[in-house]
């Protein structure tokens, strides 16, 4: 009876979350798919998968059936690996588990069985039994680590790059190549630093009057791919543009780049082309690192497609315009009217039932801690919550 390691997120998190579970008496697996993933795992319980993508499916079975793994875990579900592995223990009535980044951030992550975000198994008919919690005065807050994510995004790439040879047939998740991609996250870095020198304060931007804002999600987000209409980014900023500019004529819109995105793409030329089209440009903005909060508070409404960023401006009562699938579009807490009218007459969240869905999320799957820093205390965190919801309450099967 054992855990199984799949992918983890960029950096050394899964090495740390193996000796937690290892100092619980639980036995640990890990498989590697890449020399990134090989990188920051330093314990003897791993072993690398080099096959093909289509050696995949059975290679896992056999060995889940060679470490009798009653448990599967991975860094989000929508991953060719990661699918196939969910495909797999459902079949074979093993539990298996995704971790993702935080529904309430910055000070959590995402743990839930069967999947998150658009697969989240999260119901909503006992959120009313929940007391009201709008501020968690006993969370521990997490520092920034953008510096130590680029780094770790570094390593990674450049392990993945010296040992491709190795790993020849691996399928990764993103088009980019390794090299490719840590220049980009360099990029980020220094993008970063300029548009604290030239684009405007979030103060600033509020001052400039009523606005809606847009939060965009990362170009390649699973949850775009898999949760929504649109197959771009591109694709939803036309038809909110398009939409804004038939249906209001005194607020300006906008829009804000998504930070993990910063070095990959720019919609600038973009943005500033549609805007002149449709007769706007002068309504319209298009901005990156400005304090989210500030411009949260100042909107009038919140139009995504299904970021969590929506929980964000529940917490500030800024209504929310849902245009994607997300687990968290419902009745009292988002606009459920046309986006044509939204603009006309944006629908707050209930302020009660909103604190009440944040109370039922702390019970569902969301752990104080973070990927990129205070590893001992989220990992023990990540044990003790699994252990007090009978997760970790591994039986043997001889379904796989």
């Amino acid at each position: 009876m054992s855990v199984l390691l799949l992918q983890g997120p960029l950096g050394p998190f899964f090495d740390h979350l193996a000796r937690a579970f290892m100092q619980a008496d639980l036995p640990v697996h890990k498989i590697h798919f890449n020399g990134g993933d090989e990188s920051y795992y330093y314990q003897n319980n791993a072993l690398s998968f080099m096959g093909s993508p289509e050696q995949w499916p059975a290679f896992l079975a056999q060995f889940m059936r060679d470490h009798n793994v009653q448990l599967v875990m991975a860094y989000g579900d929508c991953r060719f690996y990661h699918h196939e592995a969910k495909r797999i223990c459902i079949n074979s009535g093993v539990q298996y588990t995704a971790l993702e980044e935080g529904y309430l951030r910055p000070n959590y992550i995402t743990l839930e069985v069967g999947g998150v975000n658009g697969h989240s198994p999260i119901k909503h008919n006992g959120v009313e039994a929940y007391n009201p919690v709008h501020t968690v005065h006993d969370e521990v807050v997490m520092p920034g680590n953008m510096r130590k994510r680029i780094r770790y995004v570094i390593k990674y790439y450049v392990s993945r790059v010296i040992k491709k040879i190795k790993f020849d047939k691996y399928l990764h998740h993103r088009s980019y190549s390794s090299a490719m991609d840590a220049l980009l996250w360099i990029r980020a870095y220094w993008r970063k630093q300029l548009y604290k020198l030239v684009e405007p304060s979030a103060e600033s931007v509020v001052k400039k009057g009523n606005f809606f804002l847009v939060p965009l999600q990362v170009h390649n987000d699973a949850q775009i791919a898999f949760h929504s209409q649109y197959d771009s980014i591109e694709h939803f900023i036309q038809e909110v543009m398009l939409s804004f500019s038939l249906n209001n004529t005194t607020e300006r819109l906008v829009i804000k780049h998504h930070p993990m995105d910063r070095g990959h793409v720019n919609y600038q030329s973009y943005i500033q082309q549609l805007a002149k089209d449709l007769g706007i440009a002068s309504r319209v903005d298009y901005i990156h690192d400005q304090h989210l909060p500030t411009l949260l508070k100042a909107c009038k409404g919140v139009v995504t497609i299904n970021s969590t960023t929506a929980l964000q401006a529940f917490y500030h009562e800024a209504p929310v315009k849902v245009m994607g699938s997300a687990f968290f579009n419902m009745p009292g807490l988002t606009d459920q009217k046309a986006l044509a009218e939204f603009w006309q007459n944006p629908q707050k969240p209930d302020t009660e039932f909103s604190d009440r869905f944040r109370g039922y999320l702390l019970d569902h799957g969301q752990i104080n801690g973070s990927f990129y820093c205070q590893f001992r205390f989220t990992c023990d965190n990540i044990v003790d919550y699994m252990f007090a919801h009978g997760m970790l309450d591994l039986k043997p099967t001889n379904n796989i």
